[in-house]
């Protein structure tokens, strides 16, 4: 689910929305493409905002620089009480820059002012949100719920789920401890490979990373032969020695989470795991089962 607002420029004296407007003095913006956030990077017409000192879900701008007719805001929910505060900061401020602008909320034409009065109702929309998706998780409607968040996808597991629904607040601390850790988040890319399709991730000596605990084609990945979901035959994992270029081989994935050494693996969310970042001599152990 999702709040939508669309500030319209009146039509005479029309002048650009500037990225400055946009994020005021908190915000930072990104792409978000291949399940991350390149941070810095515009779409071609979308941006995703974010606040770094509170990260959270982030919320997307339809925008360009010479865009003078209509900008489109879209936030998730649930989202965290700082992120709607930005959120409606971010409509008063484009708002007010586009001097005698109109609004609609969800379609429905509706005054700045009134919009900004449905603050507190909005606030506790989102806490019977959050509680509602910790609930769906816990009676088993689902096992994990996946939460695209601002710089990559988080997963909402029984744990998680009970934290949340008896402590809500420790969401919004959730969403930032996880996502300011110095760790990439590894995304499949996907090969034609003997007539496989193989879903491949990769591990190297630079960084810490967060894997899947099991690897799934994310949502919207299609295949172009069928126009559905890509279904992968297998997965792998591809080793790299950065500092040296040197690729070590593939191994099954399954082979990959036996042969991790267990000190440097630990839980993320409810649907990943956290590496620590790996030595090269670490990943040539692993490389010697190939």
């Amino acid at each position: 689910m999702s709040l939508e607002v669309v500030i319209k420029q009146k039509l005479f004296g029309r002048k650009p929305m500037p990225l400055e407007v946009i994020l005021g003095e908190d915000l930072y913006y990104g792409n978000y493409e291949n399940d991350h956030l390149s941070v810095g990077e515009m779409g071609e017409d979308e941006i995703l905002v974010y606040n770094p000192n509170r990260i959270g879900r982030g919320f997307s701008i339809v925008w360009t620089p010479e865009e003078k007719k209509a900008v489109t805001l879209r936030l998730l929910q649930p989202t965290t009480t700082r992120e709607l505060q930005d959120f409606y900061a971010a409509v008063e401020r484009m708002a007010k820059h586009w001097e005698g602008s109109s609004l609609e909320v969800e379609g429905q034409k509706q005054s700045l002012e009134v919009f900004l009065d449905s603050y507190q109702e909005m606030m506790e929309f989102n806490l019977k949100a959050l509680k509602d998706f910790a609930g769906q998780v816990l009676d088993g409607t689902y096992n994990t719920l996946s939460l695209y968040a601002a710089k990559w996808p988080m997963s909402m597991g029984q744990e998680e789920a009970t934290l949340f629904l008896h402590n809500p607040h420790l969401f919004e601390e959730w969403l930032h401890e996880k996502q300011s850790l110095d760790a990439c988040y590894e995304s499949p890319q996907f090969f034609n490979l003997d007539n496989q399709l193989v879903g491949m991730f990769f591990l190297s000596d630079w960084t810490s990373l967060i894997y899947p605990d099991v690897p799934t084609v994310p949502p919207g990945v299609l295949d172009p032969r069928t126009g559905k979901r890509l279904q992968c035959d297998k997965w792998q994992v591809t080793m790299i020695i950065g500092s040296e270029s040197e690729v070590l081989g593939q191994l099954e994935y399954s082979d990959f989470l036996r042969l991790l050494p267990a000190e440097k693996k630990s839980k993320y969310d409810g649907g990943h795991f956290l590496l620590a970042q790996l030595t090269a001599e670490e990943i040539r152990a692993m490389a010697s089962h190939i």
